[in-house]
């Protein structure tokens, strides 16, 4: 088992194929992921799924094979963005579901993330995966016990999830829309949803290619640069840039610029809250712009720690309607009813709230206050760098500041605030930077720069 734990990761198995994440590896997590199941008393069929890299139907059938080594029968959906197969899993009666991604990362990474029967992903399960994975407790039934494999065809599930979400939206005739895929997948189903809802539709970079040919997977607005141009010469309401494997979106107004997630998380809002009050979750480092907003609208504002599947429990906690993390995840159960993170129906919402208003996205992006906001990276070795962390919470608390510490540790200061978070995968300490002025935010970052310089050499 010639496999590095550090594949093993917070939110799922992640490395470069056939380097740190081979086939040998990927069905004996397969095995694992299985053994889990039984020891959990699971039943029923698992799905798998997968996007578009180069790699992932090698690693969708090595995974299938090694879960059904274990007894279970797996269905497989094949390409189709994580929402969907997210989506699949929810309505079925599954044990659970996989899907092949390294979401955001470079084409010659994958990997395997595990989904419960509601569609949500795994945390402390993860850990106990891992754990069988490597102490070789493995369920291995006779040899006349094993799962079955099948197919269901791409199209029907596609069809299923387009016949659930459509009717929840009106129709968009007349509405210009520009949309960048990224050649991931969710170019199998996004402009399908759009066009049949009457919207106009052009897109770029929609052929499904995993070497991510035109621009990196991650949809940062530095990567949507055509897409940007694209609308900003063009007559469109807005674009949108989708991930390689749809479960993030990062929205263009009409005049080119990038619109920041907690923007789109306050329209969103306003128009759920409209049918009365309730919970709205966003992650920790989130601009406080969220404090000012989501009460004013009836809402009551919980914060989170980063992660799509730590944000999923939070809402299942609290009954949220909405949720939004920086990294341009959205969740919306008002809409969807599931928890699971989907951005084509975000995508499809935003798109209903501006043809029914008739307001322009730059217009309505202008009226939100923008505070200044900055984030760091600092190669701090693993070793370290969660030493450095219980060193600032008990400094700073010991100083008298408020300091939360959902994830890292975030300090609330006159005008601003800093949260300095341990980086769950790399040797790294990123900061997070905010206040109600420049002046303010170069002040506080010069302070806070200092300060960890100051934990480093004392963890050292």
């Amino acid at each position: 088992m010639d496999v590095s734990p550090d594949i093993f990761r917070a939110y799922d198995v992640r490395g470069v194929f056939n380097a740190e994440l081979t086939i040998e590896a990927a069905t004996r997590i397969g095995v694992a992921f299985g053994t889990y199941l039984h020891q959990q008393d699971a039943s029923g069929t698992i799905t798998i799924a997968r996007d578009a890299r180069v790699s992932s139907p090698h690693l969708e059938r090595a995974v299938a094979t090694g879960i059904a080594a274990t007894g279970y029968d797996v269905e497989m959906l094949g390409r189709i963005p994580i929402p969907v197969a997210n989506f699949q899993t929810w309505q079925g009666d599954y044990a659970g579901g996989v899907y092949i991604t390294a979401s955001h990362n470079p084409a010659p990474y994958n990997g395997i993330r595990f989904r419960h029967p509601d569609g949500t992903g795994y945390t402390n399960g993860n850990t106990e995966i891992k754990r069988i994975y490597f102490e070789g407790e493995l369920h291995r039934p006779a040899w006349d016990a094993l799962g079955r494999l099948s197919r269901t065809p791409e199209q029907e599930v596609l069809d299923a999830y387009a016949a659930f979400v459509q009717p929840r939206f009106t129709r968009l005739d007349g509405l210009r829309v520009a949309l960048d895929p990224g050649n991931g997948v969710a170019t199998v189903i996004i402009q399908r949803l759009f066009r049949e809802l009457g919207a106009e539709v052009t897109a770029i970079h929609e052929e499904p290619d995993g070497t991510f040919p035109n621009r990196p997977s991650e949809p940062a607005a530095k990567n949507l640069g055509a897409l940007r141009e694209l609308v900003r010469d063009g007559d469109y309401a807005f674009g949108v840039g989708y991930d390689g494997d749809g479960d993030r979106c990062v929205f263009i107004d009409d005049q080119g610029e990038a619109v920041s997630a907690e923007k789109i998380g306050i329209l969103l809002a306003r128009d759920i809250l409209q049918a009365g009050p309730g919970n709205i979750v966003a992650g920790v480092p989130c601009s406080m712009i969220l404090e000012d907003e989501i009460p004013k609208l009836g809402g009551k504002l919980i914060r989170v720690r980063v992660g799509d599947v730590y944000v999923c429990e939070e809402m299942k906690r609290h009954g949220a309607l909405l949720a939004m993390e920086i990294s341009a995840h959205y969740f919306a159960p008002a809409i969807s009813e599931y928890l699971f993170d989907d951005p084509m129906v975000v995508s499809l919402k935003l798109a209903e709230i501006l043809h029914t208003s008739g307001t322009q996205l730059s217009a309505e992006s202008a009226a939100i206050a923008s505070l200044p906001y900055e984030e760091l990276k600092f190669e701090i070795p693993d070793a370290v760098k969660f030493k450095v962390n219980d060193w600032l919470l008990e400094e700073f608390t010991a100083r008298g500041f408020r300091v939360e510490t959902i994830d890292g540790v975030k300090i609330w200061l006159d005008d601003g605030w800093v949260l300095l978070r341990p980086s769950n995968t790399q040797p790294a300490i990123r900061m997070f930077v905010e206040a109600r002025t420049p002046e303010r935010l170069t002040a506080i970052r010069a302070e806070f720069e200092a300060e960890l310089e100051n934990a480093v050499t004392a963890c050292s």
